[in-house]
């Protein structure tokens, strides 16, 4: 426990010394950009520069979230309306992406919402990559079995190759895009919840991360 505050403490201590740096840097590449003629042979140079500051930013959040996956405040929360809230401000996606009808009925579970919140989003925004942005398919469900919160997130891409399954879990372990963070949060924050993460074949022909989260000592 000692070792995982002092990793909360030091992440906020490099958050602060990198977040403002960082901003600033961010935005006085954006104006010279926006100031620089796209014939300009150097544009093409700070549009790279831009796009490797964007991924620093995300990387930094993601260690960031990473070094608290592991401290849970559970909550009673209603589990449909907290699929449906990450939906709504998501807006448009390039894939449909749709909750299954067992997920909409009055569930409600002891969980920390901020970590399951933040875990259903990494799952899509994993899920939307595989797919690409034509005919794509996510479908996300939720029930409870035996003390247990089960959720699914599958997908229609070309799902996860048996000898992969347990790797992918791992940190920076990634198929090119993304921080490769991600999916080592979810298993984290599982883990957390005294629980675990899968991924397996899915009905929709890719891939189907479930997660089981166990109930509280207060909910068993």
């Amino acid at each position: 426990m000692a070792l995982a505050h002092e990793m909360e403490r030091f992440a906020g201590i490099l958050a602060h010394e990198i977040r403002n740096p960082l901003a600033s840097a961010t935005t006085n590449l954006a104006v010279a950009c926006d100031l620089m003629e796209t014939s300009d042979p150097r544009a093409p140079f700070l549009r790279r520069a831009e796009s490797e500051l964007d991924r620093i930013r995300d990387l930094l959040s993601a260690c960031l979230c990473l070094a608290t996956a592991g401290r849970v405040r559970r909550e009673h929360c209603d589990i449909g309306a907290l699929l449906r809230d990450v939906l709504d401000r998501r807006g448009e996606d390039p894939v449909e992406i749709s909750i299954g009808s067992r997920s909409e009925d009055l569930l409600h579970f002891a969980v920390d919402p901020g970590l399951l919140t933040r875990c259903i989003e990494n799952l899509i925004e994993n899920a939307i990559r595989e797919c690409g942005e034509q005919d794509g398919r996510i479908r996300i469900q939720a029930s409870v079995k035996e003390d247990h919160l089960l959720l699914s997130v599958e997908d229609s891409g070309p799902g996860v190759p048996e000898s992969k399954r347990e790797e992918i879990f791992d940190a920076f372990v990634s198929g090119g895009k993304g921080s490769g963070l991600g999916l080592c949060f979810v298993r984290l924050v599982a883990e957390a919840h005294g629980g675990s993460v899968s991924v397996c074949q899915a009905e929709l022909g890719g891939a189907m991360f479930e997660m089981s989260l166990a109930a509280s000592e207060s909910q068993a």
